[in-house]
């Protein structure tokens, strides 16, 4: 990363009242040390009205479809980590994709306790701090010489910009390792705010819970009136065309529900427990 670049970006961003400012991170993340990471690169827009975390593959289903002038690409998040705010704000929206699409929106103050440890990290020179957050403790590494207060999903309020952040058992990890600038305000109306043609269902994070634990509990609803019209069901490569065939395949289905996410705020995520 060019530090020289990095600085013109931000302060050039004082003379122009539409653009977006992008930073992207890289995220590792895993259930527990036992597992691989899973790896996706992560979109931080900073725009004058808004700044946005999302999954960087939208950006590349999005300009297909714009080339296209189609919106036949779509892409869902690996991630569950889609996050919209005001500039200088915690009230965060969260956009929630799982069949249906919601937002619910939060209040997410963050208390950082600031340590005069440093480290350098691409010709920048970094300060330590620490938080809990969802049920994790966080350790985040900052640039007073970059001044915004903004980082990765819902961490921001540092007198300056993260570059990593981990949590303290290294379930998640995010790098900063690319920024660039672009002209325009970036629109992301066709998969964020809306996906694709859904509109978003405002909802509680304990009513968003209830709907995919009784998802859980039950999956193959989500196909069986499909199947019952005559149509076949299709997951994982696998054509289902009867009840029983269905019904045989709830194990898989459950599994599948399970894992989708690794959840960044353990103390609210789904409980999967059969019941």
């Amino acid at each position: 990363m060019n530090k020289t670049f990095l600085l013109f970006i931000v302060i050039s961003s004082i003379f122009c009242k539409s653009q977006t400012n992008r930073f992207i991170y890289e995220l590792e993340y895993r259930n527990n040390s036992s597992e691989d990471y899973r790896k996706n690169l992560m979109t931080l827009d900073i725009n004058p009205t808004s700044t946005k975390f999302y999954d960087y593959d939208f950006i590349e289903y999005d300009s297909i479809n714009k080339n296209s002038g189609e919106s036949r690409s779509r892409y869902s998040t690996k991630t569950d980590q889609i996050i919209v705010r005001q500039p200088n704000s915690f009230i965060n929206k969260r956009y929630r994709d799982f069949f249906d699409y919601f937002v619910e929106e939060t209040n997410d103050e963050l208390k950082w306790e600031l340590f005069p440890d440093t480290q350098m990290y691409n010709e920048y020179k970094l300060q330590k701090a620490t938080t809990e957050f969802g049920g994790r403790k966080w350790i985040a590494w900052f640039s007073n010489d970059v001044n915004i207060s903004e980082g990765p999903y819902k961490f921001r309020g540092l007198p300056g910009m993260i570059f990593l952040l981990q949590d303290s058992e290294n379930t998640f990890v995010y790098k900063l390792v690319k920024n660039n600038k672009l002209k325009q305000t970036y629109n992301t109306n066709e998969f964020l705010e809306t996906h694709y043609g859904k509109t978003a269902l405002p909802i509680s994070s304990k009513k968003f819970n209830k709907y995919i634990e009784e998802i859980y509990q039950n999956p193959q609803r989500m196909f069986s009136d499909r199947i019952k019209s005559g149509e076949k069901a299709t997951f994982k490569n696998e054509t289902v065309e009867s009840i029983d065939e269905l019904n045989r395949k709830k194990s898989m289905l459950q599994n599948g529900i399970k894992g989708r996410y690794i959840y960044v705020e353990k103390d609210s995520k789904p409980n999967f427990e059969n019941k």
